[in-house]
């Protein structure tokens, strides 16, 4: 797997950190390469970006070589059998320790206009654009630890199993995209590994702007005698704002990570989400007459009326999104005639060709190249005028497998504004 730039896999990194819901977190990016990696995390999990230094513990006669790293704070890391190995006595390490824990004091002088908050109490997540030996990340984990984070987690885009192990005994958690069995080189897995100057490094921290947080409001809509949870999450701004209802699958609710990640990249771009717990799931009432095909599309249809006459929502801008059997409530709502979307996109619908056939909207169905479903949705699309087939390479139904699931989001986020967003005169606010 290839990252084309330090910025591509810090948008990779930051998806899978974003579903883990942090209450503004201490974004740390470790100098040079691991800052603009780590603006892209504090960019989307709302935290405040600053760095900590680590500096390698150099071999003696091989400075290249780290047997250890250490901190500003003067906080280290040694390898112990490597120092003994390479002929680090005691002395060469106290000299060259005193030596770098000064050029990691100079070095955060650097950036003195970036100091970190106080991490004291707070979760921090420090950033690197990936691990060899690993000896910087600890250094930077343990000096965090001593400094009183309440929970360090590293994240790194790639690292070899046995590094990425060790870290696990020194950080809370550990989050690495790909353990590569192979690695040799952090740079292997980059098209662009260009260096990272300390001028870009202060330019990155400089631009840097913490992402509008959406704002989330909870609602509780009525139809025949139940009562539906609901969750609107709107981009900062004033509306009305395009709207995707999103419908869950069974045994899910409106909490579901995957629906909650993708309504909040929406939001980054401008689009509001609508999610809601179907009648019998989540906080939402049991229907008295029973669950079922027909009381869910109820649901949908009581929701999606309910958001026609919401005045922060554009009425004329309404999309739905569905996955797995939730997908085959939305679309049995559509070809009822009981709600008209603008678009839609399914995931992983169990559907027959018929319901392919008699699809009137815009429509984007997303299926994994390992789902079971998929010679069925492939064949019913193609006999589709009206939907267009996405098919991620590698995924099973659930889409678990790494990378995955960031492409279903990249795929629906487009959709979803090329359908939506770009109106060229917004709907005038309803009275």
């Amino acid at each position: 797997m290839l990252f084309q730039d330090r910025k591509d896999a810090g948008q990779r990194l930051a998806f899978a950190l974003r579903e883990r819901r942090f209450e503004r977190p201490v974004v740390l990016g470790i100098p040079r390469g691991g800052v603009p990696v780590a603006a892209e995390v504090a960019r989307a999990v709302g935290g405040d970006l600053a760095v900590v230094v680590a500096r390698k513990l150099g071999a003696p006669g091989s400075a290249e070589l780290a047997i250890g790293a250490t901190t500003a704070n003067g906080v280290a890391y040694v390898n112990e059998t490597l120092a003994l190995e390479t002929g680090a006595d005691a002395g060469y390490l106290a000299r060259e320790r005193e030596r770098q824990t000064r050029e990691a004091r100079r070095r955060e002088e650097l950036f003195n206009g970036h100091r970190r908050p106080p991490v004291a109490g707070r979760i921090v997540i420090i950033v690197d654009d990936g691990v060899a030996t690993g000896a910087t990340a600890i250094a930077a984990v343990r000096s965090m630890k001593v400094a009183g984070a309440e929970r360090v987690i590293l994240a790194v885009p790639v690292g070899p199993p046995g590094t990425i192990a060790q870290l696990r005994q020194e950080a809370d958690e550990v989050v690495c995209l790909y353990e590569e069995p192979d690695f040799w080189a952090v740079g292997q897995y980059y098209v662009d590994f260009s260096p990272v100057e300390d001028s870009e490094v202060k330019a990155v921290l400089d631009a840097f702007v913490p992402a509008a947080v959406p704002d989330p409001r909870d609602f509780v809509i009525s139809r025949d005698h139940v009562t539906l949870s609901a969750r609107v999450l709107t981009p900062p701004g004033d509306g009305p704002f395009p709207c995707v209802v999103f419908v869950h699958g069974l045994g899910s609710s409106k909490e579901s990570p995957r629906n909650v990640v993708i309504a909040e990249h929406l939001a980054d771009a401008g689009i509001a989400a609508l999610l809601f717990d179907l009648s019998g799931h989540g906080e939402s009432s049991a229907d008295p007459l029973g669950e079922g095909e027909a009381a869910y599309v109820a649901d949908v249809t009581a929701v999606f009326r309910w958001a026609q006459a919401r005045p922060e929502l554009d009425a004329a801008r309404l999309g739905l999104a569905g996955s797995s059997l939730g997908a085959v409530i939305a679309v049995r709502a559509v070809l009822l005639g009981l709600v008209r979307p603008e678009t839609m996109v399914v995931r992983a619908p169990p559907l027959g060709p018929g319901d392919f056939d008699r699809l009137d909207v815009p429509s984007l169905v997303i299926i994994g190249s390992e789902d079971p479903l998929l010679a069925s949705v492939k064949y019913g699309v193609a006999r589709s005028k009206r939907a267009s087939l996405a098919v991620v390479e590698g995924a099973s139904h659930l889409f678990e497998e790494p990378g995955t699931l960031e492409e279903v989001l990249k795929a629906t986020v487009s959709w979803f504004s090329r359908w939506l967003a770009p109106a060229a005169t917004p709907s005038p606010p309803r009275r």
